[in-house]
């Protein structure tokens, strides 16, 4: 059987210490394929490099609600960015984070 991870935040700064041997292990457990999802533009440009990088990692290109820019102008800017780097790296398999999130907004 094939173990595939559809959501992990390899790029996340937690990892930024122990990352390469984290991916190792990842490796090690027989996780076949790995979507490393994109939260921002940056994070989903971090995301890319990673899926370049790895033959079982791939990316998914977005913006957490709880990352969007604060003027629409800025959205839209930002979307056209996310729309492009998806587009045109063939290792983004979908556009995503996006959308709601009641997980972190509790109000």
């Amino acid at each position: 059987m094939e173990l595939f991870d559809s959501h992990a935040h390899l790029d996340d700064e937690q990892f930024k210490e122990d990352r390469i041997e984290l991916i190792k292990q990842i490796q090690k457990e027989n996780i076949t394929k790995l979507i490393s999802a994109g939260y921002s533009l940056d994070s989903s440009r971090e995301a890319i490099k990673l899926a370049k990088k790895y033959d079982f990692i791939y990316a998914t290109s977005g913006i957490s609600p709880n990352d969007i820019p604060q003027t629409e102008k800025e959205l839209w800017k930002t979307l056209d960015e996310i729309k492009k780097i998806a587009k045109y790296n063939k290792k983004v398999v979908a556009i995503g984070e996006i959308g709601l999130d009641y997980h972190w907004n509790q109000d």
